[in-house]
């Protein structure tokens, strides 16, 4: 359990330092190193990776949301027939918690391969 929090909040601190300066998808390459150092199986490499995503992607959603009133997010809202701002910062989670999840589940993968040589 413990393994699996640190590799949640590695996760997070790797993907929320390189989206400073890369593009939204480096969660999926933050969760695939975190997969392959710490050695993780598939199937609990994609969920704590999910989870990881949802957390970082869906909170930075919502900070950056409740800062600027819901100005951005209604109008945008708008465009999708009408969601509300909180949908949209659920949506942004979600699109987080998978791009994170593949990536997590694609280092996991890897792994094997990677320790051949």
């Amino acid at each position: 359990m413990t393994r699996h929090l640190i590799a949640i909040l590695a996760t997070m601190a790797i993907a929320f330092i390189a989206a400073t300066w890369f593009p939204w998808w480096t969660l999926a390459p933050a969760a695939a190193i975190v997969a392959v150092l710490s050695g993780q199986r598939p199937i609990p490499s994609l969920l704590v990776a999910g989870i990881a995503g949802i957390l970082l992607w869906g909170g930075l959603a919502f900070w950056y949301d409740v800062r600027n009133d819901h100005i951005l997010s209604s109008q945008i809202g708008q465009l999708f027939k009408g969601l509300k701002p909180m949908q949209l910062v659920l949506l942004s989670a979600v699109v987080g918690g998978l791009t994170s999840a593949l990536g997590g589940l694609t280092g996991a993968l890897l792994t094997p391969l990677l320790r051949r040589r």
